[in-house]
């Protein structure tokens, strides 16, 4: 297994992610991660949950295909990234991302 650090790269924030935090109805949350292309979802499930001492309902994970880039003439391509949708059960949340 690998490490926490190595699995969950970064959060990925942007105003649809934050727009989608809580649900409104329930409460629940659900955050968004970058994270390694081979992670399986149980890896993500343990690293969220002994990194942030909290519980998760689901992830679903998906690859976003890197961009076509050009510079001048040459054309390169923009490395694949994976990432997760993690919901936590009700009542949970992570306290390092209230207020964003």
């Amino acid at each position: 297994m690998k490490e926490i650090h190595q699995i969950l790269i970064t959060p990925h924030i942007t105003e649809d992610t934050t727009r989608n935090m809580i649900n409104p109805r329930t409460g629940v949350r659900q955050y968004v991660f970058k994270v390694a292309k081979d992670a399986k979802k149980i890896d993500i499930k343990r690293a969220i949950e002994s990194r942030f001492d909290v519980k998760v309902d689901t992830i679903n994970t998906l690859i976003n295909r890197g961009k076509i880039k050009r510079v001048r003439v040459a054309a390169g391509k923009r490395a694949n990234w994976k990432k997760a949708y993690i919901t936590l059960k009700a009542g949970h949340q992570i306290a390092e991302f209230e207020g964003v």
